[in-house]
């Protein structure tokens, strides 16, 4: 029997789902991946999650290769291209794993119903969160909207059948044949200088993108090897110091995860055996593992709730009066607000393609409250600039901090960008590092450099007033508020 395997956002062999339930049942096979322009999006500016995907395919199909598995990485519409190679390789069976977002799984259906109709069996399978969305419920059935509850809930179901790694995937034994063809779309071998795809999006950087050698390096052997220093280095310590942008205290995987390079399972099977190997990192493990759930929340959010992506979960909020201010926003975008800390989230977001999890708070906070600009805003540029992109995780965490979201952050509650710097980049270090000209300035005045005298030449003052701000917010969010009344 033949079959085909669609990778698409389990760019791995390791702890496959689908991959492993293909390989019970076919003796040959072929993996493909199939450019969608319709997912990769429609910007002409080189996208860094696009580059990312690049060079993670390029390590997959490396590989595939060494085992003798020639890749197909082809483009087009999935529903064309998929049951034309079906028919061609003569393969009875197609297996992928189910897509976590609603435009996925409007692009699924049609997948499964062309497959159908040229006589090929679809094989689907969850593989992106540990549990699926209908499986964590409340006692009567319902569904969480706050974290905490939901947190609680999971790990409840964790400890009565816990989901760890599968281990490797077995795969099929052997490739069919005839298919060692040039794929349709040509990667660079690995040791390139940066990954190219012609023809399409992020092929290569823009002007304003990061540079392919700021890009953290993609597949799944880094992934695992990122993992393995995380639980063996700065896990023990993540719980102090997960807040701090000035300290490597991050797992970095979040790319990883968002293109299943790794999988969540092996990620909480490997992080819950450091744990009993090492009780001092135990606190600081269950923290991050904690954080892993809030990922799993968000999706469950998402495919409970497929409106959050254009609408205000809370919908008292979608009658927010939002300023129109363009030159805020670009001068937010560009890192030139005036406020350090705000701006050196900015800058390493556009240098590196990633944000401190704490400045990523900050920064939206200062864009939906300071700035009172609609949260979509910032989530489109996010979505764009984040090399771990997450249509889940990004809505979710603008919605929580701009206040219209589950679980949200109360609208009262809005970051001082000044004083979360002090606090949580107390010596600077981080504000230094992505804005080069307060270098020379002391801790003391770093965070707030137009006070005791001018900021340094080259440093713009605050493109708004703070304490002005945050009572322009609070009149905003209580008259929305009054409305839904």
């Amino acid at each position: 029997m033949r079959g085909l395997h669609w990778f698409r956002n389990d760019l791995r062999l390791d702890d496959n789902r689908s991959l492993s339930a293909l390989a019970e049942r076919v003796d040959e096979w072929l993996p493909v991946f199939v450019f969608d322009p319709e997912l990769l999006g429609r910007s002409p500016r080189a996208l860094p999650r696009t580059r990312f995907l690049i060079d993670c395919l390029e390590r997959l199909r490396a590989d595939l290769e060494a085992q003798g598995i020639p890749m197909q990485i082809l483009s087009g519409q999935p529903e064309v291209v998929l049951p034309q190679l079906a028919r061609d390789a003569k393969a009875s069976l197609v297996s992928w794993n189910a897509a976590p977002t609603p435009l996925g799984e409007r692009r699924d259906a049609r997948v499964d119903a062309a497959l159908r109709r040229a006589g090929a069996e679809p094989l689907v399978l969850r593989d992106h969160t540990v549990f699926g969305p209908d499986e964590i419920r409340t006692r009567t059935g319902g569904r969480y909207v706050v974290y905490t509850p939901y947190r609680n809930a999971w790990w409840e179901a964790w400890e009565r059948g816990p989901r760890g790694a599968s281990g490797r995937s077995r795969l099929p034994a052997r490739a069919i044949a005839g298919f060692d063809r040039r794929p349709e779309i040509d990667l660079p071998r690995e040791g390139a200088s940066a990954p190219e795809a012609p023809g399409l999006p992020g092929a290569s950087a823009g002007p304003d993108g990061p540079a392919a050698a700021s890009l953290p390096r993609g597949g799944e052997k880094e992934a695992r090897l990122r993992l393995t220093t995380f639980l063996g280095e700065a896990a023990a310590d993540y719980a102090a110091l997960r807040d701090r942008p000035d300290r490597d205290g991050t797992s970095r995987l979040s790319p990883h995860l968002r293109f299943g390079t790794i999988s969540v399972r092996r990620c909480f099977s490997e992080a819950l055996s450091a744990a009993r190997a090492e009780p001092r990192a135990k606190a600081g493990i269950r923290k991050w593992l904690d954080e892993l759930v809030w990922r799993e929340f968000y999706h469950a959010v998402l495919a409970h709730s497929p409106h959050v992506l254009t609408r205000s979960f809370r919908p008292e909020y979608d009658a927010l009066a939002w300023r129109d201010d363009d030159a805020g926003f670009e001068a937010w975008k560009e890192g030139r607000t005036g406020y350090p800390f705000v701006d050196a989230g900015m800058r390493q977001l556009r240098a590196t393609g990633w944000m401190h999890n704490r400045a990523r708070m900050v920064v939206a906070s200062f864009l939906t409250k300071d700035l009172l600009i609609d949260w979509r805003r910032g989530e489109r540029h996010f979505f764009d600039a984040l090399v771990d992109g997450d249509p889940a995780s990004n809505n979710g965490g603008w919605q929580w901090s701009a206040s219209t979201g589950t679980d949200a952050q109360p609208y009262f509650r809005i970051f001082n960008p000044v004083s979360q710097g002090e606090r949580f980049d107390p010596e600077g270090g981080y504000v230094r590092r992505w804005i080069p000209e307060l270098g020379d300035l002391p801790a003391k005045r770093i965070h707030a450099p137009w006070i005791k005298g001018e900021p340094p030449r080259g440093y713009p003052l605050p493109i708004v007033d703070h304490d002005f701000a945050r009572k322009r917010a609070l009149d905003a969010y209580k008259a929305a508020s009054a409305s839904k009344a």
